[in-house]
């Protein structure tokens, strides 16, 4: 039977709907065609000197080399050398100037790595090293209210290059996703003095039915109201709303249970294509006690299509239970 679930995050609604598809698991993934040149690997901008004024620049190991560096997007969504200016049309049409940054973090100078899977732990600290320091470095433009950090993964989820990377989207304003998590954590905190994400987490841990990995300082559990199959929110067991605020004891912690999460993942999707979405509270809100930062990974085994682009309700058919029982069975 069908289950319509609610999102206590966003507020919004799924239809759980088992009966609809099998296992969306990619039985043979499609080889992806190898770029003959890759700029990550020998271009003049990896190529160039890492800026030495810019300690946030780069992540290097104890010989001096660079583990990870960030580079400014060759086709950027937004500039940072533009005057930010609102424009108002008879109240009904509103604009900002394109102000922002688009960057790259390369996550490793060697090509082999893709996933997450089989990357060196010490490599994926480094990787998590360079995002907290991005956020303390854009919170220092005031014109910033958030960084968006991604990773795409697979071409089907937009990575156009198979170089392992993230991106760090800066931007003047707060993505709509982030406004309805703060509006749902800020309600539910007015009305408990606790934290929703805090409660998520004990409730997740209570009834066990969606967990699937957590350590001592991290929850790993498919969504209580997925919008795609095995949806899965990580977050940390202490509240702090910034990734920022993570500490070197915690980034240890974070690496071992992605390299875990990731394995299972891949042996049971089939090294699937994904997205990962880190949540965190605006640039200009750091300290939030209701706000808790998470990563969303989103799966893409199927497409959202007429009714989910119409109505904004998803329609899902692997349910969060049957979702963590399988990655449960699923050894690391």
């Amino acid at each position: 039977m069908s289950d319509i679930r609610k999102d206590p995050l966003s507020d919004t609604w799924v239809i759980i709907a088992p009966k609809r598809a099998a296992r969306p698991h990619l039985e043979e993934t499609e080889k992806e065609e190898e770029l003959k040149f890759c700029p990550f690997c020998d271009s003049d901008e990896i190529k160039a000197p890492i800026p030495a004024d810019d300690n946030c620049a780069a992540q290097y190991d104890k010989e001096g080399n660079w583990l990870t560096r960030v580079l400014t997007n060759k086709y950027p969504a937004l500039t940072r050398d533009v005057e930010l200016k609102q424009n108002d049309i008879n109240g009904i049409y509103h604009n900002l100037t394109g102000v922002g940054g688009h960057e790259i973090l390369v996550e490793t100078p060697l090509h082999d790595y893709f996933g997450w899977s089989d990357m060196p732990i010490e490599q994926l600290k480094a990787i998590f090293r360079n995002y907290r320091c991005r956020y303390a470095h854009w919170r220092a433009d005031h014109r910033i209210a958030y960084l968006s950090v991604f990773r795409n993964y697979g071409k089907v989820a937009g990575a156009s290059i198979k170089h392992p990377h993230s991106q760090m989207v800066a931007t003047p304003l707060i993505p709509p996703r982030v406004k309805s998590e703060i509006k749902e954590m800020k309600r539910h905190f007015e009305q408990s003095n606790h934290c929703l994400m805090c409660h998520i987490i004990e409730l997740e841990q209570k009834t066990d039915e969606r967990l699937i990995l957590e350590n001592e300082d991290f929850i790993a559990f498919s969504t209580f109201a997925p919008r795609f199959p095995y949806e899965t929110l990580l977050v940390p067991k202490r509240h702090t709303d910034t990734f920022e605020d993570i500490t070197e004891e915690e980034i240890t912690s974070l690496a071992d249970l992605v390299s875990k999460l990731f394995q299972k993942f891949d042996k049971l999707l089939n090294d699937p294509p994904f997205n990962l979405i880190l949540h965190v509270s605006p640039l200009r809100s750091h300290g939030s006690p209701y706000y808790h930062w998470h990563m969303e990974i989103i799966f893409r085994l199927s497409q959202p299509a007429g009714f989910e682009w119409g109505s904004g309700v998803y329609i899902n058919s692997v349910s969060p239970e049957e979702a963590a029982r399988q990655l449960n069975k699923t050894k690391a």
